[in-house]
């Protein structure tokens, strides 16, 4: 048995949009819907661009806070691996039902990610294969980050037939929810 994840359609969706050379560049929880036949879509493509032939050409802080990744907000060229880092963010909300670094400001955030490598802490609980992807996802460099494509293999082939590594924990599921949002 192999791991099955509410994001799994999300992450051929967005394969799907690299190959086409399309950064989404606001990739979050928020903005992966459901609808009732359990079809997972990615929306608010309002930021979404053709990625730029020359990677100077796309710079500025695009997207949402806790989900950037290191370039975007230092303001640094970036092309579609920012959507890489966003989505290992994603993975991890998905796995705790939390929010990245709910109590930190922008300037708080900015600096602990670019310049102390700051990331979201991976729960003991969570399988180590699971949690290794997500660290991939999420590399201080781009170019050591997986492409989408990659994340869709290393996923489905994470074996959860015996629980995938996980231990008890204290936290039963999702039904330990923190107040989201500012």
């Amino acid at each position: 048995m192999c791991l099955t994840l509410p994001c799994s359609k999300s992450i051929l969706r967005l394969s799907y949009l690299h190959s086409e050379k399309i950064v989404h560049r606001d990739v979050k929880t928020e903005n992966m819907l459901l609808d009732r036949n359990r079809t997972l879509k990615i929306a608010d493509f309002g930021v979404a661009r053709v990625e730029a032939s020359n990677p100077n050409d796309m710079t500025g802080e695009t997207g949402t806070l806790g989900y950037m990744a290191p370039e975007v907000l230092n303001g640094n060229p970036y092309n579609r691996k920012c959507d890489v880092y966003s989505f290992g963010i994603c993975l991890w909300e998905i796995y705790c039902c939390d929010m990245p670094y709910p109590d930190l400001s922008f300037s708080e955030v900015t600096t602990a990610v670019v310049r102390q490598n700051l990331r979201p802490e991976i729960p003991r609980c969570c399988p180590s294969s699971l949690g290794n992807v997500m660290k991939r996802c999420w590399d201080a460099s781009p170019d050591k980050r997986p492409e989408m494509d990659e994340v869709v293999t290393l996923l489905e082939t994470i074996d959860t037939s015996k629980g995938g590594g996980m231990i008890k924990d204290q936290r039963k599921g999702c039904l330990f929810f923190r107040k989201r949002g500012p």
